[in-house]
């Protein structure tokens, strides 16, 4: 653990947070490079979050499935394999944290965050769709396998098989790390707070119920997260609801709270003058793409697994819009 530390210690200082300093705020070049990529291929392509925002809703919806088509899940379960490793911590205790410390205002710039990385996630899921495998020997033949390290080798050419090496290695990592274990520890230690369950009982019982789906393949996972997405979206939505109802007049005054604060933050809320802005600006940025992972290589990999056989930007296009869809 002490190694493991160090490493996350050392990628933390030299990668994430390394970048440029302005009004005492630092503005990593990782976040720089993600929200120009996202700005870029938003103008790029046209608005295509906007332009093709029915189309992907009717794609994930079923209107285009095709038992038939080369895939082993179906559109809809696709996605909700994609949402379910992306909703989680980040959408709810992310969105606590960015607003105590970047003040209200965190919230706007998680929302553009979310809207920019939709042109990002289109582009992303598009090329896993163009560059995805289909095996035809071995134990799994007749299976389809895409994702970033395909359309890094396939793409590019064999001469970077390393980076799609690298990649794949890298993000096997961060599956366990930030994708579980995460998510995982918060979970026992929610148990352990509040009904006293010891960590090893609710870590035993958590990734053995865990087992039981991703053993089952894709299919399994795909039938798993069809049915339990939606509970969870609908129970989700609901509580939220049942919030607002209770607060409705308070839901304009909350907006415009949230709009002012975005370019004119309080003072003492995160700082003073040009550096309350980037501090503000820089928490809702940094909490919106930890959970919608735009750019990050996790999302564009269940939708090449998904029935298809039609245009490439068909997957895309509802893939695009998950991003938005954990901010809402």
């Amino acid at each position: 653990m002490e190694f493991i530390q160090r490493v996350t210690d050392f990628l933390t200082t030299n990668v994430v947070e390394r970048g440029i300093s302005i009004g005492g705020e630092q503005i990593p070049f990782m976040v720089i490079i993600l929200l120009g990529i996202g700005t870029y291929l938003t103008l790029r392509l046209g608005l295509v979050q906007i332009r093709r925002l029915g189309h992907g809703i009717a794609v994930a919806t079923g209107r285009y499935d095709n038992p038939e088509d080369e895939g082993d899940v179906t559109h809809f379960q696709a996605l909700t394999t994609a949402l379910s490793a992306t909703v989680g911590i980040g959408n709810i205790a992310g969105v606590a944290l960015a607003i105590h410390w970047g003040g209200p205002g965190a919230l706007f710039w998680m929302w553009v965050t979310a809207a920019l990385g939709m042109a990002t996630k289109y582009s992303e899921v598009t090329l896993a769709q163009r560059y995805r495998v289909r095996e035809h020997e071995g134990e799994w033949a007749g299976t389809v396998s895409g994702g970033p390290m395909y359309y890094i080798e396939r793409g590019l050419g064999p001469k970077w098989k390393w980076m799609a090496v690298f990649f794949a290695f890298v993000l096997g990592i961060t599956a366990f790390l930030t994708g579980n274990g995460i998510q995982a520890n918060t979970v026992a230690d929610n148990l352990l707070t509040e009904f006293s369950i010891p960590k090893t009982v609710s870590g035993l019982v958590t990734s053995g119920v865990v087992a039981l789906v991703i053993l089952g393949g894709i299919s399994r996972i795909g039938r798993v997260t069809g049915v339990l997405a939606p509970v969870m979206a609908v129970v989700y939505v609901t509580g939220a609801m049942i919030v607002l109802i209770l607060n409705a007049g308070d839901i304009f005054p909350t907006f415009g709270l949230i709009f002012r604060e975005a370019f004119n933050p309080t003072a003492g809320v995160a700082g003073t003058g040009v550096g309350a802005f980037l501090v503000t600006l820089m928490w809702g940025v940094r909490r919106g793409l930890f959970s919608n992972e735009a750019g990050g290589g996790g999302g564009p990999r269940p939708p090449p697994r998904g029935q298809s056989r039609r245009s490439r930007s068909r997957r895309g296009s509802w893939r695009s819009w998950s991003p938005s869809s954990t901010r809402s």
